[in-house]
């Protein structure tokens, strides 16, 4: 069984993001203007949280315009996993300066996330059916929160695995491929687990932190601060009061957007091209 080197996988994604970041960013730089501009436009149009309203006929309205610009966007963030990957795979080469192309390898990437997805959401709501099933929200006792306790951590354990046997090599089997084979990018990573575990965390953690420190600055760090009382609606109001700096947010996003594009993308091309002998890859 061929196992991913970690080290060389992590060296690589840096290389990739930060050695090649003109042309990740010329790639990605016009569909990532687009999904700001959507992104902005359910607040310019009052539609952001209208899908709330008790007005039937709104929330419908709202609903589907909002659905429209997620869907457009992520048509937008498939065409940038397309172009990043073909990148990192060496299936291009050289600098760029503007990227735009809506071909079957973005449809099928598109295909490819959506399924995903809908599956992951199954999953997690397989997950919490199974939990309030086997330890019903009433039911109190020391046994019983014990086991609560064990459902919960184990259950987490378990969508974290499947989630990583899932997407870790998805974009480059799906670029490199050209076909929508989810069964295949799970299997590819059998007994590479925990190496894929580190490299995932190695190559988003940094950037988590840089994100979260920009939003400290942005919102001011009681944004983090701990939440009392009705903790979902405390959250949701909490988020909500992040609107004022959306502006801010979006350019936040703009910026990172390319070396997180460059970094996960650059770590799974790395391990498919380890996993998957070079007689057998897709032709350029």
């Amino acid at each position: 069984m061929i196992k991913i080197p970690v080290a060389e996988a992590i060296r690589f994604a840096y290389t990739f993001a930060f050695g090649q970041i003109g042309a990740i960013i010329g790639l990605v730089w016009l569909p990532l203007i687009i999904v700001a501009f959507l992104q902005f436009l359910p607040y310019a149009l009052g539609t952001a949280y209208t899908a709330s309203s008790a007005n039937a006929a709104e929330a419908t309205g709202a609903t589907f315009i909002n659905l429209a610009f997620s869907t457009t966007a992520l048509v937008l963030y498939g065409m940038n996993f397309v172009s990043v990957t073909r990148q990192a795979l060496g299936i291009r080469q050289g600098a760029a300066s503007i990227h735009f192309s809506l071909g079957w390898p973005e449809w099928r990437m598109f295909v490819a996330v959506v399924i995903c997805g809908l599956i992951l959401t199954a999953a997690m709501g397989l997950y919490l059916i199974l939990g309030s099933l086997l330890v019903p929200s009433q039911a109190a006792g020391g046994l019983m929160s014990g086991l609560a306790a064990v459902y919960a951590i184990v259950g987490f354990c378990a969508l974290v695995w499947f989630t990583l046997r899932l997407v870790f090599v998805l974009a480059p089997v799906v670029v490199a491929e050209e076909r929508v084979d989810l069964v295949r990018a799970f299997l590819l990573t059998r007994g590479n687990f925990w190496r894929a575990l580190a490299i995932a965390l190695a190559v988003t953690l940094p950037l988590l932190i840089v994100q979260c420190i920009a939003i400290a600055v942005i919102a001011g760090p009681g944004f983090f601060a701990p939440l009392s009382g009705n903790s979902a609606a405390a959250l949701a109001q909490r988020f909500r009061q992040l609107d004022r700096h959306m502006p801010a947010l979006i350019g936040l996003a703009l910026m990172l957007t390319p070396f997180n594009l460059g970094l996960t993308l650059g770590a799974s091309s790395f391990a498919y091209r380890t996993l998957v002998p070079p007689r057998n890859a897709a032709r350029s």
